[in-house]
């Protein structure tokens, strides 16, 4: 199984906004896309003045199909977001193995 984490760092004033965006365009365009398991967030370590972290995860079963999404549709989502508000919002994603305990 593979972990999608993808890291926004946001400032505060868009809180609402990012919320919103996340629940009615983000999530819908991973999980239609076959992502699933899905869990946001809020970073609780102090990433700077007037920045807030969130941490959304999309779990999925290749990484094939993780990358599929994230370099074309997650793509062109996050980028609907990001040009609204320039230097107020940024992000970086990794991809992760999940391990059997």
């Amino acid at each position: 199984m593979i972990l999608l984490n993808t890291t926004f760092y946001i400032h505060p004033s868009l809180t609402e906004e990012f919320s919103t965006w996340v629940k009615e365009q983000y999530l819908p365009s991973a999980l239609g896309s076959g992502l699933y398991d899905a869990s946001l967030s809020r970073i609780m370590a102090d990433v700077g003045e007037d920045v807030t972290g969130y941490a959304m995860h999309l779990y999925c079963d290749s990484l094939e199909e993780a990358e599929r999404w994230h370099d074309g549709t997650g793509a062109a989502v996050r980028e609907t977001f990001l040009s609204r508000y320039g230097q107020k919002a940024l992000f970086f994603s990794t991809y992760m193995e999940v391990l059997p305990l």
